[in-house]
């Protein structure tokens, strides 16, 4: 499997301060580290700036980012729904980040936006005048072909601390670990179904206390399972990726999956033999089950 790994969310998880024990820099350090361990360089992290404005010290987060030799791309400045605004409002957003991510923006090799959400319009005004915009701004859209969901153990992970489950922790980890595995084989399998022929996938993950603490662990057992990490730029390059932004849909759903569901061929969003396990995550995370 083929994959480029980007990651959601840089400096901080939209409107919200990490909880106690973890901060902005910490979080980064841990992922930029993991990085490094496992040689993995020139990753693009997908940044809001609403954070910049209101904690202007974590600049210094931004700069140790691009110095470790990884890049930046826009994320808007509040990461609003483009569901729930109109494009004129999305434009703005788009707008407001690239004027406070210039010092980041300018260092990477190619100017690349992600969508929040990863939803491209959910009506054809919001759709064509949002990528005529990023068109006119020579931004790349990169989209994805796998989410990790690893927000929701997060949420778990913080109950978990807060009852000081040591067993608990670990049954997140291990199932998380399996879970990734899984579910990017899935995901590259539906997609190379779909697209009918092989392809390097867009893998996304955010920078949150949980993914933080087992990012090595991850990208270790991603390796060991074969998985083979690429440029976001020659992933971007496959000419899979011609119909991002091709059509009017108000799901999140990755790639292939906007694409089958907009031709009345939705297929399951999480991998089929993991979704108990992912039913089960989803009851820690809102606080049942224990």
């Amino acid at each position: 499997m083929k994959v480029a790994f980007t990651i959601d969310d840089l400096p901080l998880w939209p409107n919200s301060y990490p909880p106690e024990g973890y901060t902005a820099a910490g979080i980064v350090d841990s992922v930029l580290a993991a990085l490094d361990h496992h040689g993995l360089k020139h990753i693009y992290a997908f940044s809001n700036s609403w954070a910049l404005l209101k904690h202007p010290e974590l600049a210094d987060v931004m700069d140790r980012w691009v110095n470790a030799g990884h890049h930046v791309g826009n994320h808007t400045h509040n990461h609003p729904e483009l569901n729930d605004v109109s494009a004129e409002e999305y434009i703005d957003e788009i707008d407001l980040a690239e004027e406070h991510l210039a010092p980041w923006l300018s260092k990477a090799p190619k100017r690349y936006f992600r969508h929040t959400l990863i939803y491209w319009g959910n009506t054809e005004d919001k759709l064509t005048k949002v990528k005529a915009h990023l068109d006119k701004k020579r931004y790349t859209v990169a989209d994805a072909t796998s989410m990790l969901y690893e927000w929701e153990w997060n949420r778990a992970y913080k109950n978990a601390l807060e009852a000081d489950d040591e067993d608990r922790i670990a049954f997140l980890k291990q199932s998380f670990l399996n879970f990734c595995v899984a579910q990017i084989r899935y995901d590259t399998d539906c997609a190379r179904n779909w697209f009918g022929t092989d392809f390097i996938g867009i893998t996304l993950g955010h920078f949150i206390p949980f993914f933080a603490e087992f990012a090595d662990d991850l990208f270790a057992r991603l390796i060991d399972e074969g998985v083979q990490f690429i440029p976001l730029e020659e992933a971007t390059c496959d000419p899979i990726y011609e119909e991002v932004c091709s059509l009017v849909s108000d799901e999140f759903l990755v790639y292939h999956q906007k694409l089958a569901h907009s031709r009345g061929k939705p297929m399951p969003v999480v991998v089929p033999s993991f979704q108990s396990t992912y039913d089960r995550i989803e009851q820690l995370a809102e606080g049942q089950g224990y």
